[in-house]
């Protein structure tokens, strides 16, 4: 398998494409510029030099030309992103892993896009590609730390059958996590403003807490 990673030198990017390249996926780090996708990359493969991680640096064009690509850049730019890279998107899986939120005060709270989710905004701009979300709910330090073992499961959505059983096959390709199938687009909403309680959950306990679901085979 080879993904795109759109903005992956982004703290939640850049910690994705590591962990999915320590496992033999072939990751494209996008960025804006081609010399900041160099430095992301050349600063992962520098903390783990006796790691095999199959990276590679691109600009987001290069990483829109994957099979599948996920979304990583900040909630603001993920629309003007994949707009921009609509025709290199079309008849891929575009996986979202955006969330939207805002500091208000000293806590972070979820923001209501006027299209009810960043994912159902990013289906709307993409309407020749499947869109999946996925990835929302991992903090970025234990994902990208290569020497800690992962213990989540990853929340997956979307309106096409075929991507999100990719996307749950792309998750359990990484130990210690479990791809779920939580439905179509409908349950974008909920998903994405879970991420602001657990931020605060892990602000408030200075955790690094994620999720699990229980009673399920």
């Amino acid at each position: 398998m080879r993904i795109g990673v759109l903005g992956g030198t982004g703290p939640a990017g850049s910690a994705l494409a590591s962990r999915l390249g320590s496992v033999g996926v072939e990751v494209v780090v996008g960025s804006r510029l081609q010399e900041r996708a160099d430095e992301t990359v050349r600063g992962i493969l520098g903390r783990w030099p006796g790691r095999h991680l199959a990276l590679t640096a691109g600009t987001n064009q290069v990483a829109a030309g994957c099979p599948v690509v996920v979304v990583a850049t900040p909630w603001e730019g993920a629309l003007p992103t994949v707009k921009a890279l609509s025709g290199e998107l079309a008849g891929k899986t575009v996986v979202s892993m955006v969330n939207a939120m805002a500091r208000w005060g000293e806590r972070f709270v979820p923001l209501l896009p006027p299209t009810g989710s960043v994912a159902a905004a990013l289906a709307t701009a993409l309407p020749a590609s499947r869109v999946v979300g996925a990835f929302h709910h991992l903090p970025a330090g234990p994902l990208g730390d290569l020497d800690q073992e992962l213990s989540a499961d990853v929340m997956v959505f979307s309106d096409h059958r075929a991507a999100t059983e990719e996307v749950v096959g792309l998750v359990e390709r990484v130990p210690g996590l479990r791809g779920v199938d939580v439905g179509g687009l409908g349950s974008a909403l909920a998903v994405e403003a879970l991420t602001a309680a657990l931020v605060e959950v892990n602000r408030r306990y200075k955790a690094h807490a994620s999720v699990k679901v229980t009673g399920i085979g």
